[in-house]
């Protein structure tokens, strides 16, 4: 079994776009409150607690803090699972301490079974984009977003659903989907193997009698070179003319 992610530009309202940040400075202040109660209970007890006992404490902390509540549920146990992560790989020697994260650097959440809908899956455009699919998502908590589906992927088999909001203001969501090995996706040696020989005249010339022409993209694009080089000179003529006006 390998995990594949598909990734799909989404747009939103802005008061889904404002919900959405504010959900992600709850999961920040949840993951570090989660941090500060690892550290805690280390020193009290020298011990770690275990992945169940973070995802309990995630959902305890929810039950009695509003501001957790706007969180769905399996979203808070993703915070606790991300947290776990991190203190894994530190104990593995993998990664540094997990520190306490600002709420800038906190960009992601993840549904990993429940919580999201894809409906409304339509073609649009016209003759090449007539391949690209728009979709409505709907994730709770949070509202709906309008996908643009370049990619065709099994939705069935997907098993997280992952929404992020970049620092620039654009969203992105990542379809995690569970794919099973082929047998053309083998990692064994090659049934055939076929000789290059890289040349000037000719790009390449194979062992099996096939040639790939050089592409010259210089040669194709000296006119769109020419053009602009034209344009450029026209520009530069009327700046030094406006300017000989100006001393007049």
């Amino acid at each position: 079994m390998r995990v594949r992610a598909y990734r799909f530009r989404a747009y939103a309202s802005k008061t889904t776009a404002r919900v959405l940040e504010t959900q992600l400075e709850a999961a920040c202040r949840l993951y570090n409150t989660l941090l500060h109660a690892e550290q805690e209970e280390y020193e009290r007890n020298k011990r770690t607690m275990s992945r169940n006992e973070l995802r309990q404490l995630a959902l305890d902390l929810r039950k009695r803090y509003k501001e957790f509540q706007a969180l769905h549920s399996q979203v808070t146990q993703q915070v606790a699972e991300r947290f776990y992560q991190a203190r894994q790989r530190f104990l593995d020697g993998l990664a540094n301490k997990p520190k306490k994260k600002k709420p800038h650097r906190y960009l992601s959440l993840v549904y990993p079974q429940s919580g999201w809908k894809l409906s409304d899956i339509r073609e649009v455009g016209q003759g090449k984009n007539k391949k690209k699919r728009k979709a409505r998502l709907y994730l709770s908590k949070i509202g709906f977003f309008t996908l643009i589906l370049h990619r065709v992927f099994p939705e069935s088999r997907v098993s997280q659903v992952c929404v992020k909001l970049h620092p620039s203001g654009k969203i992105h969501v990542i379809f995690v989907v569970e794919e099973a090995e082929t047998l053309g996706q083998s990692s064994g040696e090659p049934k055939t193997a076929v000789g290059v020989d890289l040349g000037i005249t000719r790009l390449a010339t194979l062992s099996d009698g096939k040639c790939l022409e050089n592409p010259k993209p210089l040669e194709r694009s000296l006119e769109r070179i020419r053009v602009l080089q034209s344009v450029k000179k026209k520009v530069s003529f009327e700046k030094l003319a406006q300017n000989k006006d100006k001393t007049r």
